[in-house]
């Protein structure tokens, strides 16, 4: 009879254990949260100031996508802008997929290209910030989609330099990006 009530014991004990557990990680979740919602707030831009357009058809443009959206189980939506973004010879383009719409600056509107000091995924967050209409800043944060095959970044990145070598705030560099 000793057995069985020391086996009902041991279980008894294990449950405990697990239900410690469980709230013991739980409670971790909503702590990473909080923390995590505490640093990254007012990271992610509110740019209510810029004027978009419908999105026409862009395969006619020679336009060349810089961006790429990271994976981060849904919290990169806190840390990098809703756009796409691509580039031509003149133009900067902010295209909203979802909303099909798109907002066009000129490249001479930039005013700063630098690195955050946030990463996801082993891609820095960079951002642009643009001279809006009434002084006001249009700030916008992406990952960069530079791979072997796919050199646009830096072909952005330099062409930025070429126009206003004012606007880099952060050097590119195989080793930095």
């Amino acid at each position: 009879m000793s057995g069985v009530k020391d086996k009902f014991r041991l279980i008894k004990r294990r449950m405990h254990l697990y239900l410690i557990f469980l709230i013991g990680f739980a409670l971790f979740i909503v702590l990473f949260g909080l923390i995590f919602r505490q640093y990254t707030a007012g990271f992610k831009p509110k740019n209510s100031q810029i004027s978009y357009k419908a999105s026409a058809d862009l395969v006619g443009e020679e336009i060349r996508k810089i961006s790429s959206r990271p994976f981060l189980f849904g919290l990169e939506d806190n840390l990098v802008s809703d756009e796409d973004f691509y580039f031509d010879d003149i133009n900067f383009y902010a295209i909203d997929n979802k909303q099909q719409r798109k907002a066009v600056f000129l490249l001479t509107e930039i005013i700063e290209l630098s690195k955050t000091s946030i990463t996801i995924t082993n891609h820095r967050v960079w951002q642009v910030i643009i001279h809006g209409a009434n002084n006001q800043k249009i700030v916008f944060k992406f990952t960069h989609n530079y791979t072997l095959w796919n050199k646009d970044f830096v072909k952005f990145y330099k062409k930025i330099e070429q126009i206003n070598p004012v606007a880099i705030k952060s050097k590119w560099s195989l080793w930095t990006m």
